[in-house]
């Protein structure tokens, strides 16, 4: 009888630690800069690198090929977490980049604009792409400074039928900066 008390004890003892590390799924008021990380405290994170490749000034008429990284990562906040990004390992997530903003005189494209992530728990993963900056033949040649604005989404990761959120999405601006010249 006693044994079988202990036993009742130590569950108990569990599923209140679980309850109060795993955080509350829901809140009165949300704090200023807080993003909700689903039902299991699971979230997408991305960061967007290039090369050197714009120091250097562009010219009107030409076109300059810039080296993009994207480097995404799935980050967890509870044991929930840790034990779904494990379940999840290898599963594929949808990542989309565009041009959001640019100079009148300039074009901009990215190849590919949508990619394919994959969950590989505890490491990042990396993607190349290009980016395609051509300057206009009106494009000013008195060294103008220039700003493309690029948009990376990854929406959420949904579960079985998209009823609940697996994975909270991650949505980030970068801008980079190139100067046009002669």
């Amino acid at each position: 009888m006693k044994t079988r008390g202990m036993r009742i004890f130590f569950i108990l003892c569990t599923v209140i630690v679980i309850l109060l590390t795993n955080g509350s799924t829901a809140l009165a008021k949300p704090q200023n800069g807080y993003h909700p990380q689903g039902l299991f405290n699971l979230q997408f994170v991305m960061d967007l690198s290039w090369g050197n490749e714009t120091q250097e000034p562009i010219s009107p008429g030409e076109t300059r090929k810039v080296n993009l990284t994207v480097v995404t990562y799935t980050i967890f906040r509870s044991l929930y977490g840790r034990m779904l990004l494990h379940l999840l390992k290898g599963s594929s997530f949808p990542i989309q980049l565009s041009i959001e903003d640019k100079p009148d005189w300039c074009i901009a494209w990215i190849i590919p604009e949508n990619i394919t992530g994959v969950i590989i728990p505890h490491e990042a993963f990396y993607q190349n792409l290009l980016l395609f900056i051509h300057l206009n033949d009106d494009a000013p040649s008195n060294y103008t400074s220039g700003l493309v604005k690029i948009r990376c989404i990854i929406e959420d990761k949904k579960g079985p039928f998209n009823i609940f959120t697996l994975v909270k999405g991650y949505e980030q601006n970068y801008t980079m900066e190139f100067t046009a010249g002669p």
